[in-house]
């Protein structure tokens, strides 16, 4: 296997864990693809031209502005370089990737492979987490007599988080391929892991993007065929008890065990009220990186919930960004996903990639307005993973190995 290759099943297979391995794994990553460099005798290509690039400055500024801001502010006490460092592997991975050698059709289907196994064993082992309770660290939370699967991550929304950056590609896989055993190992192993980590907004995402795609990509008789398997899953899931509909009567009932705290409609209002009170007062510059909780509890007090047991952060990445970076970060978070959007209109890359890179792009944007997905490392990982995946397919347009290809049959590995 080449260079690049290794690279990117050493970052597949370290996904499914948590910070220590991951952080063990793109060590290695860049440990592999400096040996190369010294072997070749060569230096890092610079970042590719055009929507590449812009996307790679726009993200340097989003991390380098954030360093900035903790300085500007004598009341942070955080380490803003180790800042820079925790989050720098989604910068200088993919402009990695783009550096290394193209990867051939072989080995990105043989990547495929073995994607398809680990997702599918990932999502198994989420089960034996309900069926057989055990955890890997942290506690094992437990709703409606349930236990919620959180595989090797010490949280179940990390987890669901997770596995919602692989279900577009699993769900366009299956649409696209239904009679590859792979496409159904990537679909059982996300759904199985979206089931059991029981996040409801997850779920609504998931099922928002099937029924998207079906209307996308079907139509006519085969269209209603599909709705009509779906709906018929939809009711058995509805009338049975299982941890999809036990956390919906919750919700609907107002039953849910430790969910309110506060008397807002939902404890998300006051977290987005308390750091609301942090944005008003440095809008344009913010806070500084790593707001722990003894900086946020007296905000909490001002609006009255100084006795409230969740002063979390914001669980809404935007509203985080804003009250760590200001709108300067927000500005250059923006910027990047457009620059990437952009990215994936380029008619070089094969159909099925400009498809599914996009798709969870939206559904990372959509899953952040409710969660701090770009905070947590596990699942900020899987975006990484996919900007790699961007960065070696852009380096196989670039030295022309994909030239005279079909580009509708052309699948990545995810």
């Amino acid at each position: 296997m080449t260079v690049s290759g290794i690279v990117l099943l050493i970052l597949l297979l370290a996904f499914p864990f948590g910070p220590a391995l991951q952080n063990l794994a793109m060590f290695v990553v860049v440990i592999v693809a400096s040996v190369h460099f010294v072997k070749k005798r060569s230096w890092p290509a610079g970042p590719a031209s055009g929507p590449f690039r812009w996307a790679f400055f726009s993200m340097l500024g989003f991390l380098l502005w954030n360093v900035i801001s903790s300085f500007l502010n004598p009341a942070n006490d955080s380490e803003p370089i180790a800042y820079f460092i925790g989050y720098s592997p989604i910068l200088f991975l993919p402009w990695l990737g783009y550096s290394l050698p193209a990867l051939p059709d072989k080995a990105l289907r043989r990547l495929e492979t073995i994607g398809a196994l680990a997702v599918l064993i990932w999502g198994l082992l989420a089960l034996t987490q309900v069926l057989w309770p055990w955890r890997w660290v942290g506690s094992m939370p437990v709703l409606g007599g349930i236990p919620r699967a959180q595989g090797f991550y010490s949280h179940p929304l990390t987890l669901a988080y997770s596995a919602l950056l692989i279900w577009p590609f699993a769900v366009l896989r299956i649409f696209q391929k239904p009679r590859a055993w792979q496409s159904w190992a990537f679909a059982l192993g996300a759904a199985l892991m979206l089931f059991y980590s029981m996040s409801r907004t997850a779920q609504a995402l998931a099922a928002f993007f099937v029924l998207w795609n079906v209307f996308r990509l079907f139509s006519g008789r085969r269209r209603w065929q599909i709705l009509g398997a779906i709906a018929l899953a939809g009711v058995v899931i509805a009338v049975t008890e299982n941890p999809v509909s036990i956390r919906f009567k919750h919700l609907i009932h107002g039953t849910e065990e430790n969910y309110h705290f506060s008397d807002y409609p939902d404890d998300r209002l006051a977290f987005w009220h308390a750091h609301g009170v942090m944005i008003q007062e440095r809008p344009i510059v913010g806070h500084g990186v790593h707001i722990g909780l003894d900086y946020r509890r007296p905000y909490y007090e001002r609006i009255g919930l100084g006795a409230f047991k969740k002063q979390y952060p914001a669980h809404n990445q935007y509203i985080q960004m804003l009250a760590e970076g200001g709108s300067i970060a927000l500005g250059f978070f923006i910027a990047w996903l457009v620059f990437t959007l952009r990215l994936m209109k380029d008619p070089r890359f094969p159909l099925f990639l400009r498809t599914v890179v996009p798709q969870t792009l939206w559904i990372f944007i959509l899953g952040g307005l409710t969660q701090n997905a770009f905070y947590d490392s596990d699942v900020r990982m899987g975006v990484v993973i996919m900007g790699v995946i961007v960065a070696l397919y852009l380096r196989r347009l670039g030295s022309g190995s994909a030239a005279g290809t079909d580009a509708r049959n052309q699948v990545p590995v995810m």
